[in-house]
């Protein structure tokens, strides 16, 4: 049986953010969809959708972060999807409210928006601080893997208007997938208390806190999370749905 996991990635980062966690499962075709040449926000959707025509799998894992767990929430509702990895992930990214536990405000990607036109690295530079605690940040090389500068400026503008148009929350209470939640408790992007939530809002799921970390777990620690991914294949293959790896 073939054998694929399709990794999404978060707005506006590189593809090699996943090395550490992908490297940990040989045995697997690896999919990455690129989103360089973007313009429009509904081509990220239209981008997996195409990679997952094209694959013809009969068992498909799907890991996803930030954004790309967004994508793969979507993409879990109409495909049959073996597997679903949330990593760093909320249903709704905005909020009207000025409260960061439940989402970011509207007017916050708007700017981002206006300033990528005249000051790329200055909002790259923010938004990667942000993903990051003071102890990440002090990791030599890490702050630098985490802006791509792959990804136009019409894609990261396209990325922000997904972020601000998408919901995923109607989605969540018919959906079957087994799935695995993981989420830094200091992640300052998608709040924990989002992940929490989003993980209570599936059938299901598997909730996996990382102490001390923030937006970005598979980068720091990603034998934490290639571990935990380990073991929800295992769970399948026991459960008949996956070979074992």
């Amino acid at each position: 049986m073939r054998k694929v996991m399709l990794w999404l990635t978060g707005w506006g980062m590189p593809d090699c953010s996943w090395d550490a966690v992908r490297s940990q499962f040989p045995s697997y075709q690896h999919i990455i969809p690129t989103y360089s040449d973007v313009t429009d926000s509904s081509q990220f959707y239209e981008r997996v959708e195409e990679e997952v025509r094209s694959l013809a799998v009969q068992e498909l894992i799907v890991v996803g972060w930030s954004m790309g767990g967004m994508l793969g929430i979507r993409l879990a509702a109409q495909y049959p999807v073996a597997g679903l990895v949330l990593i760093g992930t909320t249903a709704r990214f905005t909020c009207e409210q000025h409260d960061l536990r439940k989402g970011w405000h509207p007017v916050v990607l708007q700017r981002m928006k206006r300033q990528l036109s005249v000051a790329r690295g200055r909002v790259m530079d923010a938004f990667v601080e942000q993903m990051l605690t003071p102890g990440e940040r002090e990791q030599t090389g890490l702050h630098e893997r985490l802006d791509s500068q792959k990804w136009s400026r019409a894609a990261l503008i396209a990325g922000l208007t997904y972020l601000e148009e998408e919901d995923c929350r109607p989605f969540l209470s018919s959906l079957t997938t087994p799935t695995l939640v993981i989420h830094g408790t200091e992640d300052a992007i998608c709040s924990f208390a989002a992940g929490k939530e989003l993980a209570s809002s599936l059938a299901g799921a598997h909730f996996v806190q990382i102490p001390d970390c923030g937006h970005a777990p598979h980068v720091f620690v990603p034998e934490v999370v290639g571990e935990s991914l380990k073991r929800m294949v295992k769970q399948l293959a026991k459960e008949g749905n996956q070979q074992p790896i």
